[in-house]
């Protein structure tokens, strides 16, 4: 009798599944180890972490309006058959014009905690060098990509204001690289 390769256990997927979730709880830990960590590099206590990791999470799904732009006409072009031969039919759409906002986890907070940064360690003149600098830095190596917007690579930014603040100052490193992160891109 030849076997044919195929094995059957039937408690391998509870195992499995046992397994999984003691990763994701790992992992999960770890992340939030790292977090803390990375937090009180910053400087914030660590008392204050789950209040600024909440608000800027539950803040991520919040956009708040500032101008509504002008609504924009486009043309799409259909294809109507009619008798075999194919016609081509403009039709004129009217879209609602385009809204910009501001994330408010993803930009108000880490403004605020940025600023908050600078004026606890007396950071004025060296993050207005680190953001100029990231600042150019990015300008020069972003490109507009047609359909998407304006794109950088999602290292780049936060590469390059990790250098710069380590090269402005050491001992505040932490702090002006998040500061030149968040504000300069």
């Amino acid at each position: 009798m030849h076997s044919l390769g195929i094995h059957y256990y039937p408690l391998t997927l509870p195992f499995l599944l046992i397994l999984l979730g003691v990763l994701v709880t790992l992992t999960f830990l770890a992340v939030l180890k790292v977090l803390q960590f990375a937090y009180a590099q910053l400087g914030i206590a660590p008392r204050y972490f789950f209040t600024w990791l909440f608000l800027s999470l539950a803040g991520s799904y919040v956009n708040l309006p500032i101008l509504r732009l002008s609504p924009e006409q486009m043309t799409r072009f259909d294809e109507v058959p009619f008798y075999g031969v194919p016609y081509v039919i403009p039709n004129v759409e009217t879209s609602p014009g385009p809204i910009l906002a501001i994330n408010v986890g993803g930009a108000i907070i880490p403004i605020l905690m940025s600023l908050f940064l600078i004026v606890k360690n007396d950071l004025y003149r060296k993050a207005a060098w680190g953001v100029a600098i990231v600042s150019l830095a990015c300008y020069l190596l972003a490109e507009p990509v047609p359909g998407v917007g304006i794109a950088i690579p999602v290292f780049y930014p936060p590469v390059i204001a990790a250098i710069v603040a380590l090269s402005l100052s050491r001992r505040y490193a932490a702090p002006l690289a998040y500061a030149c992160g968040s504000l300069a891109p």
